[in-house]
């Protein structure tokens, strides 16, 4: 029987392990301000040890417990053997207090209440919040790593679209407010390439006129019919003053109102004048104006002669300004303050731009061919429905223009039509159109485009700071994975020391500690 008993295991839930030593009164109940009194004398003992390489290694670790002290005190006999007398006692005060603080463990199995309590304090507490802190580490990486990814994506899909827009306005983008001006600058030429394929809607606005005539009846609006599509199909893109007179002017007085628009240029505070002064001026300087009297008809006296003197000038009476003779002259005054003679035809202003550059004649040229467009679509649509009796009869005195145009040569100019009307229309001529009939528009434009691609900054900004905020959880997770190590360990060794314990109080009967334990 005695064989038997000793057989049977005994199986310790390790959540109830302090109060199943209390219960069986292995430990006093009050055990907790005894480990109080041994953790002072522990720490007042670690004052004065020995700097040994064995010592130092005993020192290492989370705590301190009984059979770490045992061990101290088996390392102290050999380093304070010298202090040991005839009778076997140790007068060193380094062994005294650690046989004491042993002692004091060993007084009501204090030491089995306190590495009880220490366990399940690391399984319940610790443990669990180092692997929170590695899922909550590990969480960090994934987040900014997809966090990353998603930037990245942005930031290429953000210089796409900056590179297409760059694109739509024809340009490179390392440079906007500059390359847009440059643009604009050579807008005229495309204009007048413009104007040139206007010349090739010839045919087509004389079939439109021909049409107008025929259905009226009557060409007395043959001169009101798109009248711009026709000055710039045979004179081309003229300036506005030609258009608008019918003349050629004589000069052409254009102001730039791009100038100097994309150089920023340092002033000055001082603004020189071209005009110096003499700290010491003489009271009687003459300005030499390079002038005679005679030549002005001033007559000058010095001395009284019957009529009103006023410092050497003659002063007239009306009477006297009668026989003046002054020649009227007829000037025309010009925006940089020269003047011309009236007879001289001068284009100033907005007369000075070309037809297509001023907006108002090139919104009525847009106007016009949309207009041409709606026709050439109907009457397209017309031709390719069956023929009844009526159309035929009521062509029959049409034009031979009208009747000898097939369906394929309404086509062909549609096509001329919508051509013209794209490239005057495309989103990149739209853009230039605007900087030219506003300067301004040209910022607006360079500060949406840089708002642009300000947002790459921004995200890769983002990238930075995801990438730090994973390398400080990277790092985070290094110093946990040993700290945590250590921890395990130490509860699977605390674990057998105590079962070993528990085993010697029942006859060396095996004990085995269950639950969360067992799971490490």
């Amino acid at each position: 029987m005695a064989t038997e008993e000793a057989l049977i295991p005994i199986d310790i839930q390790c959540n109830k392990l302090v109060d199943w030593l209390v219960d069986r009164r292995h430990c006093n109940i009050k055990w907790q301000m005894a480990a109080e009194v041994v953790k002072e004398k522990i720490s007042n003992a670690l004052q004065d040890m020995p700097n040994t390489e064995e010592m130092q290694k005993l020192l290492k670790g989370s705590c301190f417990h009984y059979f770490k002290c045992v061990k101290i005190v088996s390392v102290l006999k050999d380093t304070e053997k010298e202090s040991k007398n005839i009778f076997g006692m140790y007068s060193s005060k380094r062994m005294k207090d650690w046989q004491e603080i042993v002692k004091l463990y060993e007084k009501e199995n204090l030491h089995l209440a306190e590495l009880s309590s220490r366990l399940l304090r690391n399984l319940n507490y610790e443990i669990p919040a180092i692997k929170r802190q590695k899922a909550k580490c590990h969480q960090i990486q994934e987040e900014s790593r997809k966090k990353i990814q998603d930037c990245v994506r942005n930031t290429q899909e953000v210089k796409r679209h900056y590179s297409e827009e760059c694109k739509k306005v024809g340009i490179v983008g390392k440079n906007v407010q500059r390359e847009l001006l440059e643009l604009v600058r050579d807008l005229p030429k495309e204009f007048d390439d413009i104007a040139a394929q206007c010349k090739d809607l010839y045919p087509v606005l004389e079939y439109y006129i021909a049409f107008v005539e025929f259905s009226l009846g009557s060409n007395s609006f043959s001169d009101e019919i798109l009248l711009l599509l026709r000055h710039l199909s045979t004179l081309g893109n003229t300036t506005v003053y030609q258009w608008r007179t019918g003349n050629l002017p004589d000069k052409i007085l254009k102001e730039d109102s791009l100038k100097d628009k994309n150089i920023k240029e340092e002033e000055s505070e001082e603004i020189d004048w071209g005009i110096s002064f003499d700290p010491d001026p003489v009271e009687d300087a003459v300005i030499d104006f390079d002038v005679s009297t005679e030549d002005l008809g001033i007559v000058l006296e010095t001395t009284g002669c019957g009529k009103e003197q006023d410092n050497g000038f003659e002063i007239l009476n009306k009477d006297d300004m009668q026989s003046w003779d002054i020649e009227e002259v007829s000037v025309a005054e010009v925006p940089n303050g020269s003047k011309l003679d009236s007879t001289e035809k001068v284009a100033t202003g907005d007369d000075a731009l070309s037809v297509l550059e001023f907006v108002k004649t090139r919104n009525q040229f847009v106007n016009e061919l949309l207009e041409l467009t709606g026709f050439l679509s109907q009457r397209l649509a017309e031709t390719h429905c069956e023929s009844d009796v009526l159309s035929i009869n009521q062509f029959q005195e049409a034009p031979p223009i009208l009747q000898l145009t097939s369906s394929c040569e309404l086509e062909s100019m549609l096509v001329q039509v919508t051509s013209v009307y794209n490239s005057l229309t495309s989103n990149r001529m739209t853009q230039l159109c605007r900087i030219l009939d506003s300067p301004k528009f040209v910022e607006r434009v360079a500060d949406t485009l840089s708002r642009r691609l300000a947002l790459t900054k921004k995200y890769e900004n983002q990238v930075s700071v995801h990438e730090v905020s994973s390398h400080e959880a990277t790092t985070e997770l290094n110093l946990l994975h040993p700290k945590l190590a250590l921890l395990v360990d130490e509860c699977k060794e605390w674990k057998q020391l105590v079962e070993k314990e528990i085993s010697k109080r029942y006859k060396d009967r095996p004990v085995h500690l269950m639950g969360a334990i067992n799971l490490l």
